[in-house]
């Protein structure tokens, strides 16, 4: 029987932390977010490339959209996933260009991981601990006031309208209109501003939405509806492909 991977999942505008004991071990998949993976001292996480290869490491970043399988056996974890269009996430993705999956340098947040592993272990509130996840992220993140969120006030306006928007039918067309641009010169600029589609894109907020009801205690039917997937099984199978594993092996706590 396989084990469930048992923790809490909490998220904050622009980013998530996923904290516990992993289950099942991840298969192939790839995400729209940057991953920091931290297991807690003195511990390692194994990642597999997209050449096949697997490779052990005490921390871990992970590109946004880079192909990539996980495992954890036994292991507490802290897992930050940090949108790649927030201020924090174009400054990782700077820092760490084209790197894929790569070793990340632990002096610099021995404190900060440290301080995340006593906050679950003592069962410290929801905004405590997404205060430790979102310290790792500015220490790893650096000075970040000469970053913008996003450079075009147009897509930084469309981005808003989609989250407002995330459980509902959200043509391109329409969101394009409301910030006066034609449909291809929005299709395009959006690839331009964010890195990815925006069929994409609105898929991963779904995706978020749902996980969030989820988690707080709605069954995967439920959930699944409040972001706006036709059915439970489609849900699934989009979680699935961008976390390699399945909705229902998450227990949270």
């Amino acid at each position: 029987m396989r084990r469930s991977a048992t923790g809490r999942i909490l998220f904050w505008r622009g980013g998530s932390l996923w904290v516990g004991l992993p289950g099942e071990p991840a298969g192939m998949h790839s995400h729209h977010a940057v991953q920091i993976s931290l297991p807690f001292p003195p511990g390692r996480v194994r990642f597999q490339h997209r050449a096949g290869r697997w490779s052990s490491y005490p921390a871990t970043i992970v590109a946004a959209h880079e192909p990539h399988a996980f495992e954890a056996r036994g292991q507490l974890v802290g897992m930050i996933f940090v949108d790649p269009e927030s201020r924090q996430g174009r400054r990782l993705q700077q820092r760490h260009r084209n790197q894929g999956i790569a070793a990340l340098r632990t002096a610099t947040i021995t404190q900060g991981v440290s301080d995340l592993a006593a906050a679950f272990r003592t069962r410290a509130s929801d905004a405590a601990l997404i205060e430790c996840a979102r310290a790792i992220v500015d220490t790893l993140a650096g000075e970040v006031s000469e970053i913008a969120d996003v450079t075009d006030e147009r897509i930084a306006r469309a981005l808003q309208l989609v989250r407002e928007r995330a459980g509902d039918s959200i043509p391109l067309g329409t969101i394009a209109s409301a910030v006066n641009l034609s449909p291809d010169r929005f299709r395009h600029l959006f690839v331009a501003e964010t890195g990815v589609t925006f069929r994409a894109y609105v898929l991963w907020l779904r995706l978020e939405q749902s996980l969030a009801a989820y988690v707080s205690g709605q069954s995967l039917t439920e959930a699944a509806f409040i972001g706006g997937f036709a059915d439970s099984a489609h849900f699934s199978r989009t979680f699935r492909r961008m976390f390699g594993l399945a909705p229902a092996s998450v227990r949270p706590e």
